[in-house]
């Protein structure tokens, strides 16, 4: 089981104001932590917090890290796509800047590249959002096609 920070940089394919993950740690086969502080830069911020339905984009950047470090040390973060959400909890309307959130998600199923995981939001006092997601990451064959990637 992993303890040290890895920072997420490293991990995602997610870049600038859409890189929402600081770090992670805590992994297991099926599960991981992130941890985050939320910005001013962040998407859909406005009077100083946050909508809580980016709180979905943090469950599923975490699920790319993992998949990442699944794929052994020196592995490239892939494109993966979020074809699904079953279930959304929002505990409240936004996350104020400044809070720090914990990312946890945990692998439910897998048949070939589809998976499904649940995922929860949290801060050290609230909880922002419980949700469970699909997401596929597709063949080799669409990650290396230049095409694909000029449209992300």
């Amino acid at each position: 089981m992993q303890q040290t920070p890895l920072p997420a940089e490293l991990l995602i394919p997610h870049r600038r104001r859409m890189r929402l993950i600081d770090c992670v740690k805590r992994q297991t086969q099926n599960s991981l932590q992130a941890e985050t502080i939320v910005t001013e830069q962040w998407p859909l911020c406005d009077n100083g917090e946050v909508s809580c339905i980016l709180c979905i984009e943090l469950v599923a950047q975490t699920i790319s890290a993992l998949s990442t470090l699944r794929r052994t040390d020196g592995a490239r973060p892939r494109l993966g796509l979020l074809v699904g959400v079953k279930e959304a909890e929002f505990s409240q309307p936004g996350v104020p800047v400044g809070t720090r959130l914990h990312i946890q998600i945990h692998e439910l199923s897998r048949v070939g590249n589809y998976a499904v995981f649940e995922g929860e939001v949290r801060s050290d006092l609230d909880s922002f959002c419980q949700t469970r997601i699909q997401v596929m990451e597709p063949g080799e064959e669409i990650q290396s096609n230049p095409r694909v990637r000029q449209r992300i």
